[in-house]
């Protein structure tokens, strides 16, 4: 058959329909003759915080302050915030891709915030942001370290360690906004309250003019806000002030270069307590509603200061002493009327327990003459565990009380810990001694590279019960020449 007879009009139907047929089958597999668009393939949620947070320590707020974290997200469908703990509110804007965290002054100090994202595929995403609100600082397995700054350019401040470990560079500024005083020397817990005194408050010796609260300041010891604060002006009695003991508000003790001075923060009254001149540039014991230092010199002492009068009374070591009390080195309270007195004389060097009461003094014998800084810590107790060192070699001797030991005695029971720059060649030097936490037992060291090298600095943190060359705890690089630690009471 020829091809044009193939295309006969009584061959076009079949052929017709048979074209049909296939574009119809066709069209059907591939396109969906249907009339529907065809399903798109799935797409994966995306959703990222923009916000830069510190992959070790929690976001720190302070109580009503808002955080706000901003984020990314792609095929979203909703974006809400869940697990928020007591205290705690947090408020996503899905328009501008936000959320704003908020605590308030009751809310659990430590919270997970849990961001859960949920996708176009119904999927999701969750992010969780830790946050830790700094509304209390009466833990007492807190450590707070007082910076004295530079007297010539830098104001005090006030490390915070919490009890997990996380560092507030300058707890006290970031509450408040401003600084402490010039060159911070020492501060006292009472009634709910801390006091801090400060060399030189707002005007240095050499009359340089510093931006601070001045060179005496309250605040509350739970939040760390200012209650109160007294300049250089307001304290015309005042001449380089170095230590304070408190009492109650009618009761502030200050020590400077004359001596001993009573403050009445609700008059404003200031008097020099007698008996006190030269007293040392150490701090205070507080025992029993009373207040006691030492008397410096030969034939030295305990001083009591009592409420009643602005008077001290001494009460002078034994002079039938077998190891002599020619120059006191510092004191601790050791027990009811009881001190812990480190002392120097004849050449050697003695810890001993003295009882204010009767007179009763045992003694022992240690190796070296511990050092001394500029804040008057020579050593560290807790329990019949006593801590010095000689520069960064640190001791401990568990102190016997058995009458019948001769004082040579402790020289046996003297252990050598640690050599802290034969562990860091960067801590030169050990600044204003060391301190035991009176709740964790750990001793507690800060350490400098140098005088001129300050800012290369070490807080140590040891368990000497469980090592002796690797600390529980090691921060670097917060502390502005430190005068010491101090520790909540724990009530």
């Amino acid at each position: 058959m020829k091809l044009k007879d193939f295309f006969s009009v009584k061959n076009a139907l079949p052929v017709v329909l048979l074209t049909m047929t296939w574009l119809a089958s066709g069209c059907s597999k591939e396109n969906n003759f249907t009339g529907e668009e065809p399903a798109a393939p799935p797409v994966s949620i995306s959703f990222e915080l923009k916000t830069e947070l510190d992959s070790v320590s929690p976001v720190m707020l302070l109580p009503d302050s808002v955080f706000r974290l901003e984020y990314t997200a792609e095929h979203v469908k909703s974006v809400e915030a869940v697990d928020a703990p007591e205290g705690w509110t947090a408020k996503v804007d899905e328009t501008a891709g936000n959320v704003e965290v908020k605590a308030g002054a009751e809310a659990v100090q430590k919270a997970r915030i849990t961001l859960k994202a949920v996708g176009e595929d119904g999927k999701e995403v969750r992010k969780e942001i830790d946050f830790y609100c700094l509304n209390s600082f009466t833990d007492s397995k807190g450590v707070f370290v007082l910076n004295e700054g530079n007297m010539t350019t830098e104001n005090g401040s006030l490390t915070y360690i919490t009890p997990e470990g996380y560092v507030i560079g300058d707890a006290y500024k970031k509450v408040n906004g401003t600084e402490l005083g010039n060159v911070a020397q020492d501060m006292a817990f009472c009634n709910g309250k801390i006091y801090v005194i400060t060399q030189n408050g707002d005007e240095n010796p050499v009359g340089t003019k510093f931006e601070n609260d001045g060179m005496l300041i309250v605040m509350n010891a739970k939040t760390l806000k200012k209650e109160m604060a007294l300049s250089k002006n307001d304290l015309p009695s005042i001449d380089w002030p170095t230590h304070i003991a408190v009492l109650d508000e009618a009761h502030v003790y200050v020590r400077d270069n004359k001596g001993i001075y009573r403050l009445n923060l609700q008059t404003k009254e200031m008097k020099f307590v007698a008996g006190t001149e030269k007293a040392p540039k150490s701090q205070f014991v507080v025992m029993n509603g009373k207040v006691y230092t030492y008397k410096p010199g030969l034939i030295g002492g305990i001083l009591e200061i009592s409420p009643e009068k602005d008077e001290a009374r001494k009460i002078k070591f034994p002079y039938t002493l077998k190891l002599q009390i020619n120059e006191t080195l510092g004191i601790r309270a050791a027990d009811n009327d009881e001190f812990w007195v480190m002392g120097f004389g004849a050449g050697k060097s003695s810890v001993s327990r003295f009882n204010i009461s009767t007179g009763k003094t045992i003694q022992r014998q240690i190796s070296i003459k511990p050092s001394v800084g500029s804040s008057g810590v020579a050593f560290a107790a807790k329990g019949n565990e006593l801590y010095y060192a000689d520069n960064t070699t640190v001791y401990r001797m568990k102190f016997d009380t058995n009458e019948e030991l001769a004082p040579s005695s402790g020289l046996e029971a003297e252990e050598q810990l640690c050599d802290l720059n034969a562990m860091d060649s960067h801590a030169g030097l050990m600044y204003n001694g060391m301190a035991v936490h009176p709740v964790t037992g750990y001793v507690y060291i800060n350490t400098i590279k140098g005088y001129a090298q300050f800012t290369e600095n070490q807080i140590w943190s040891f368990d000497f019960s469980a090592s002796t060359d690797t600390p529980v705890a090691k921060y670097e690089n917060y502390t502005h020449f430190p005068a010491g630690f101090f520790f909540a009471p724990n009530n």
